[in-house]
């Protein structure tokens, strides 16, 4: 714990001046951060990108907190990514997964190089995830075999540590799935069936079969999905319009609702109890970067403003458990460093931003460490700690000859501890 933390660095403070950018508040205590990198690498991943995390991170229901990384490998001719477990009761991360092991890849099958989709909690408490290619798009040109026939959806059994194969993506890839635990049900978005098409299908944990799977060109920009209470998805279909899939009817459809300049979603919370569910958007001639929330129940769209500054790229959003906060960290791919890290809590009745913490200078000073963005984070059920797993770079002193200042290459997980007085 540090008042460093609460110091608002130079460059933040020219930018917030600047026509447009969003306000906002910094808390006055400071969090404690726990920052831990993963081990057991078996290689530093000297690569251009490196060592890097792609996907969201889960909460288990015993508070467990499951993460992935990759080394940007091969494909074709060997790569390696790993899912960690955090326990919070021992401050202590352990790999626990190395994926290639479970399946290992045979001439002309690949090797899995990151974990870009979620990893997910099922109904029983299995921890779901899926490895994909450094380009899922690209999993057309792979010759899929009778034995791996696509990407397979992994289950890991927390009480022994196993994992098992539930089922293969048909001939694809993914970078994106969202779970429904109470109706056993796993969505995911097909990359690479053909060259530049996306499909949305529907896979049912309890049949272990696929009960759905749009055309493959159903889906734009393939990055996020939503769920309802009701258990109705909400993704960027085709044309400016968000479009739906009803589980019940087991078909998609566009809904009345658009964002503003032809942007799209690219991070979502869960539902809050008064039906809004919130959101940021991605590209866009208008609202680049922007919070926004919908009513599901309505189709009414509300635009928020930017995420941070003048509108910073972020892809994951977590509501907390009373849903009065949204938390996310602005500048997701390796540029958050440019503007100090920090950790945003939006206020959902006040409509204020507020910084609980500017991360990079002290863990720079602490750690020889730059955090640079993420792309998982989720919260605590008590809504007390904040769960990051980050990718960066060593500070100059300590980066290996190879690695760059360019936000990827190490990655690290970080606990931040949230006062109670801040939340």
């Amino acid at each position: 714990m540090t008042s460093d933390f609460l110091v608002v660095p130079p460059e933040v403070s020219a930018l917030s001046q600047e026509p447009g950018a969003a306000p906002f508040t910094v808390a006055r205590h400071p969090p404690r951060l726990e920052l831990v990198y993963h081990d057991h690498l078996p290689h530093p991943a000297l690569n251009g990108t490196g060592w890097s995390s792609w996907g969201d991170i889960c909460v288990a229901s015993d508070g467990r907190v499951y993460c992935g990384i990759g080394d940007h490998g091969n494909n074709q001719t060997g790569a390696h990514c790993f899912i960690y477990r955090w326990d919070p009761r021992l401050s202590r991360l352990t790999q626990v997964v190395d994926v290639n092991a479970v399946t290992p890849p045979k001439p002309g099958t690949p090797w899995w190089s990151k974990i870009h989709a979620r990893i997910l909690e099922d109904a029983d408490g299995g921890i779901l995830f899926v490895g994909t290619l450094n380009d899922g798009g690209r999993a057309y040109t792979f010759q899929w075999t009778r034995e791996t026939p696509g990407a397979p959806i992994f289950r890991l059994d927390p009480k022994t540590d196993e994992v098992t194969v539930i089922g293969h993506l048909p001939g694809a890839c993914t970078a994106t799935t969202l779970g429904d635990p109470r109706r056993r049900m796993l969505y995911l978005m097909l990359e690479g069936r053909q060259a530049g098409a996306t499909a949305f299908a529907a896979f049912d944990l309890a049949a272990l079969q696929f009960v759905f799977i749009s055309p493959d060109d159903a889906v734009t920009q393939n990055r996020n999905m939503a769920i309802a209470r009701n258990g109705v998805l909400y993704f960027n279909g085709q044309g400016p319009a968000l479009w739906t899939y009803d589980p019940k009817q087991r078909a998609i459809r566009p809904t009345t609702m658009t964002l503003p300049g032809g942007a799209f979603m690219r991070a979502s919370t869960d539902e809050t109890p008064d039906g809004w569910i919130y959101g940021v958007t991605f590209w866009g001639k208008e609202g680049h970067h922007h919070l926004f929330r919908f009513a599901p129940a309505e189709e009414r769209v509300e635009m928020l403003g930017p995420t941070f500054l003048s509108g910073e790229y972020t892809t994951v959003a977590v509501l907390s458990p009373d849903a009065r906060f949204v938390y996310y960290l602005p500048g997701a791919h390796g540029s958050a460093w440019k503007i100090g890290t920090p950790v945003v809590q939006y206020d959902t009745k006040k409509g204020i931003r507020k910084v609980l913490a500017f991360l990079r200078d002290p863990c720079k000073a602490r750690f020889g460490y730059v955090p640079a963005g993420t792309y998982g984070v989720k919260i605590s059920s008590d809504g007390a700690t904040l769960y990051i797993n980050f990718n960066g770079h060593a500070d100059d002193p300590f980066r290996l000859p190879g690695m760059k200042a360019t936000g990827f290459g190490l990655t690290a997980f970080a606990a931040l501890h949230i006062p109670s007085e801040e939340r």
